[in-house]
């Protein structure tokens, strides 16, 4: 039985504009905001797992990303949706305050962002489905052992449909 989905962000929920942190770029993929309501309909956690490396860049801080989720989580009650938990590493190979352990640790396709999922929720790795965008995506899922799947050009609440239909 699915329990949860690990969403990517940029390019799966939200449209890719590189660097995603201001309020007025935020850009709702078609259907994703139906697809995040459908699945809380069924009980399903909708999980954010998401690599923020501006931060670890420079471009922006954490308090920018933080403001940007909130900002998400309010336009999402207005259509009685929510996401249950934000994830995000701020780590980048080039940021000036490099923590290696942490990096290889977050920073997907490395897999700490999922086990804190997966310990906090108290889910077994059978019931996560991942949808991602890039090869890194697919590498973290593949590493920590959960169905994956690539963001499709159809509109995200068709793919989920399709998806669960199969799963759950």
């Amino acid at each position: 039985m699915l329990k949860a989905v690990f969403f990517d962000r940029d390019g799966v929920l939200i449209e890719d504009k590189g660097y995603v942190h201001k309020i007025k770029d935020l850009k709702w993929k078609t259907g994703a905001i139906k697809a995040i309501k459908y699945l809380n309909s069924k009980k399903i956690l909708v999980i954010i797992i998401t690599n923020q490396s501006g931060i670890g860049r420079g471009f922006y801080q954490k308090k920018d990303v933080k403001l940007f989720h909130n900002y998400m989580s309010d336009t999402l009650k207005k259509y009685d949706a929510w996401i249950d938990k934000f994830y995000f590493s701020p780590y980048h190979n080039k940021s000036k305050n490099f923590n290696s352990y942490y990096y290889y640790q977050l920073r997907k396709p490395n897999i700490g962002m999922l086990k804190k999922a997966q310990s906090k929720f108290s889910l077994k790795k059978k019931e996560i489905l991942m949808i991602g965008d890039k090869k890194t995506d697919y590498q973290a899922a593949n590493e920590f052992g959960v169905k994956f799947s690539y963001k499709s050009k159809m509109s995200l609440l068709i793919q989920i449909k399709k998806l669960t239909k199969f799963i759950r």
